[in-house]
C-alpha cells in the first residue's frame, strides 16, 4: 500500500541515488523488490511514501537499510568542546575526546586543506570570536566515533589516516598541523593525545616526565631552492648575496629556529631578508610556494623539497617522535596508534616517499 503525499523532501534522491549506483532502471529495481514500475516511479518523484513493506523489500533489493534510504536525516544536540585554538565565529570543526573531554579543531586557514577542503564533522555559529581554551557548542553533523589527537608538522603524520581507518574498531585522525612548541603546549593542556616532536639526529632523546617516546620517521632539514636557482645557491649565504625571495616557516616552528639561528651566525638581520615576515605552516606549504614562484628558498624537510622536484641543500638530520602522555596508553585511540606503529602499512607507507628513512617508525625510546 502506498499513501499519496505532497512532498517527501530528501527521500526521492537518496531512493534515486542509490538505484543509479547499483546500475538499475527504475523496471529493473520494481522487479527485484517485488513492486511495480510506477511505484519506484512514484516514490523518487515525491508523490508516494512506501508502506512499510515495500520500504523493506526496496532497501534489500539495493542492499541497503530502510532507515538509509527512507529514515529522517538524524539531529544531533549541540555538545560542548574545549577549543584548541582561538576562531572566530562561524568556524567547522574537527572532533576528537581526550581522556572523554570533548575537544573541538577549527578548520580555518591553513588547517581547512589537504590539497582540497577537508570534511568537518561539526560546526560552531555565531559572529565572534572565541580563544583558545574555552569551551563553545559545537553543532555536530555526525556522532563522531573514536578519533587520535596528533599534532606535529610532519607530513607523513597525514599516513596515519589510512591505517586507523582499517584498524579494528576504526579510529579516525585529526592530525592538527603546528610546529614542535605548539604541539608540545596542546599536548601539556590536554588537547591531543599526541605530540609529534621532531629533534636534531645527535641531540640525545628526550623523553618527558610520565610520557612514552615512539619513533615515528627521520629525515633532512634544510634549504629548499627553486629550480631555477639550484644551480648557484648551495648556502644561505649564496641565497642572501642573490637577493632571493624566502618562504618562512610560523614563529615556533623547527624551520624558523634553524633559520633564525643561520641568519644569526651570518650577522645577517631577518628583516633585510625579503620574504622573512612571511608565515607557511607546513613543510609542504613552504615548497608549494616556491614551487608556485612566490618564493625562491625556505626551510624544510627534504620530502617536502623532493614532492615538487626542487634543489635541496641539507643542514640536519631530523628525527620525529611520538610523545604520548602515558595517562592516555589505555585508550581506544592510543592502542589503535601504537596497533598502526607495530604493524607493516606504515613503513610501507613512509619507504614509498623520497626522502623518508623509515629505521625509527616504532622504536620505543628507553
Amino acid at each position: 500500500m502506498e499513501i499519496r503525499v505532497s512532498s517527501t523532501g530528501r527521500i526521492d534522491e537518496r531512493l534515486r541515488l542509490a538505484r543509479l549506483g547499483h546500475g538499475l532502471s527504475q523496471a529493473a529495481l520494481a522487479d527485484q523488490a517485488g513492486v511495480t514500475r510506477q511505484t519506484i516511479s512514484g516514490i523518487e518523484s515525491g508523490r508516494w511514501l512506501p508502506s512499510l513493506e515495500v520500504a523493506f523489500g526496496i532497501a534489500a533489493a539495493l542492499g541497503s537499510s530502510v532507515e538509509e534510504l527512507f529514515g529522517a536525516a538524524p539531529r544531533y544536540p549541540p555538545a560542548p568542546a574545549r577549543l584548541v585554538v582561538g576562531t572566530r565565529r562561524p568556524a567547522r570543526l574537527l572532533l576528537s575526546a581526550i581522556d572523554g573531554e570533548p575537544v573541538a579543531f577549527p578548520l580555518e586557514g591553513d588547517h581547512a586543506l589537504l590539497a582540497g577542503f577537508r570534511p568537518a564533522l561539526a560546526e560552531v555559529g555565531g559572529a565572534m570570536t572565541a580563544a583558545a581554551g574555552s569551551y563553545i557548542e559545537a553543532r555536530r553533523f555526525v556522532a563522531p566515533g573514536p578519533a587520535l589527537a596528533v599534532a606535529g608538522c610532519d607530513p607523513a603524520l597525514a599516513l596515519l589516516a589510512g591505517p586507523l581507518e582499517r584498524h579494528r574498531p576504526p579510529v579516525g585522525l585529526v592530525w592538527w598541523n603546528c610546529g614542535n612548541s605548539t604541539g608540545t603546549e596542546l599536548a601539556g593542556a590536554g588537547l591531543v593525545h599526541v605530540s609529534a616532536v621532531h629533534r636534531r639526529g645527535d641531540e640525545p632523546a628526550r623523553r618527558p616526565a610520565s610520557h612514552e617516546v615512539v619513533g615515528f620517521a627521520a629525515w633532512r632539514e634544510g634549504l629548499v631552492v627553486s629550480s631555477r636557482h639550484a644551480g648557484r645557491v648551495r648556502s644561505l649565504s649564496d641565497a642572501i648575496d642573490l637577493g632571493l625571495r624566502i618562504a618562512n616557516r610560523e614563529p615556533g616552528s623547527e624551520a624558523r629556529r634553524l633559520l633564525d639561528k643561520a641568519l644569526d651566525e651570518l650577522g645577517v638581520d631577518g628583516s633585510a631578508v625579503a620574504g622573512y615576515e612571511s608565515s607557511c605552516t607546513a613543510h609542504l606549504l613552504v615548497s608549494s610556494a616556491i614551487a608556485a614562484g612566490l618564493a625562491d628558498v625556505g626551510v624544510a624537510s627534504e620530502p617536502a623539497a623532493l614532492a615538487y622536484g626542487l634543489g635541496f641543500v641539507p643542514w640536519q638530520e631530523e628525527i620525529c617522535e611520538l610523545w604520548i602522555p602515558g595517562s592516555l596508553l589505555g585508550t581506544p585511540e592510543v592502542r589503535a596508534l601504537l596497533d598502526v606503529l607495530a604493524g607493516s602499512e606504515l613503513p610501507a607507507q613512509l619507504s614509498a616517499i623520497a626522502g623518508y628513512d623509515v629505521s625509527p617508525c616504532g622504536r620505543v625510546a628507553a
